[in-house]
């Protein structure tokens, strides 16, 4: 509509300029022929450039649009997939000692954690890898398994120093009865720089526990 009120308005002014006595003086000179002339001549000129202003309005379009199609494509390549094993609970921590009673069990330590080894399968690393909101790995390659232990505030091991701990609390990440964290997640930058956060939840399927992708985010 603005448009075609622009292209009246301009015939209008031109049709003034050179009409009778006008602000161009050969005006006084033109027939109606030639205005009939000119008046084709002129819808032709905005016709040709109608159309060319459309394709180029619809090419910008459709350009944006495949740019963001190849983006979307692009991110789910090189985005990570995650192997997430439950290896183990309650057992003594890596690079710890501890002394055992010789006559009775009772003496032995009390563990509560939870030990699982992650792994990127995927073709392409990743980088800055925080896990249960702790920064863990700088740079994460293919086919890499990474053990970490889950320890909650209220766990005999809670106050161990090893590195692959991670330290939790409940209310923040609520678990089972044996102690496991019913969901967390791994958060990462792609090989292009995307930051985002994949979320695995605790699934169990004839008496086996494990933990299923349930989304990717970006942030």
């Amino acid at each position: 509509m603005v448009l075609a009120s622009s292209v009246i308005l301009l015939y209008i002014l031109i049709y003034l300029s050179f009409a009778g006595k006008g602000f161009i003086p050969t005006g006084k000179y033109l027939t109606k022929g030639d205005w009939l002339a000119f008046f084709g001549t002129y819808l032709s000129f905005v016709g040709a450039t109608l159309v060319s202003v459309i394709a180029l309005v619809q090419t910008h379009i459709y350009a944006k649009k495949q740019h963001s199609r190849d983006l979307a494509v692009r991110k789910k390549q090189i985005q990570p997939i995650f192997s997430v094993e439950i290896i183990d609970i309650d057992q003594q921590l890596p690079g710890t000692a501890e002394a055992v009673g010789l006559y009775s069990s009772s003496n032995f330590p009390k563990h509560r954690n939870v030990h699982i080894r992650i792994e990127n399968v995927a073709e392409l690393p990743i980088r800055n890898v925080i896990i249960f909101d702790r920064y863990y790995f700088q740079l994460l390659k293919p086919n890499e398994p990474k053990d970490i232990y889950v320890v909650y505030s209220d766990s005999p091991d809670a106050d161990t120093k090893v590195a692959v701990i991670a330290r939790i609390l409940e209310t923040e990440y609520e678990r089972t009865e044996r102690g496991i964290p019913k969901w967390f997640n791994i958060n990462f930058e792609d090989v292009d720089g995307n930051e985002s956060f994949q979320t695995f939840t605790l699934e169990s399927f004839e008496g086996v526990q494990y933990y299923s992708l349930e989304s990717t985010e970006e942030i």
